[in-house]
């Protein structure tokens, strides 16, 4: 029997910019809220499908990663400088748009690789604008 289990409201404050809008090219910054879920048979030995405290904390390291950091393509790193008086982290991806889309597919192949379970992630820009990814 598949069953579904999510965690709700996981957040990453990051920031990006979007070539391929052209009203929204400025580097920005969003709070992007993450909401997973996970299927797969229930596990007869404990009742679970996944302990939740154990999907907390394997979501909590992946997300640890993309907390605020300038999300960019693997394609424009060469294009980018960035220097002053303050950290700052970079965010990778093999995209070529740091949309929400593509974040929230990255997130999704990230979980998966370390749960190895299917992924569905419902990945918020801001209150009211939302992708959903399924992985695999």
């Amino acid at each position: 029997m598949k069953v579904k289990i999510g965690i709700e409201g996981f957040t990453i404050d990051s920031a990006h910019y979007t070539l391929s809008s052209p009203g929204d090219s400025q580097l920005h910054g969003h709070t992007y809220i993450i909401n997973v879920e996970v299927e797969g048979n229930i596990n007869p030995a404990n009742g679970f499908v996944i302990d939740f405290n154990k999907l907390k904390d394997e979501i909590g390291k992946i997300i640890k990663e993309w907390d605020h950091k300038l999300i960019v393509p693997k394609k424009d790193l060469e294009k980018i400088s960035i220097s002053g008086p303050f950290r700052n982290e970079i965010k990778i991806i093999e995209e070529d748009y740091p949309t929400a889309e593509y974040i929230g597919f990255e997130l999704a192949k990230e979980i998966y690789n370390r749960i190895n379970m299917p992924i569905k992630i419902k990945i918020y820009e801001g209150k009211d604008s939302y992708a959903i990814i399924e992985y695999p």
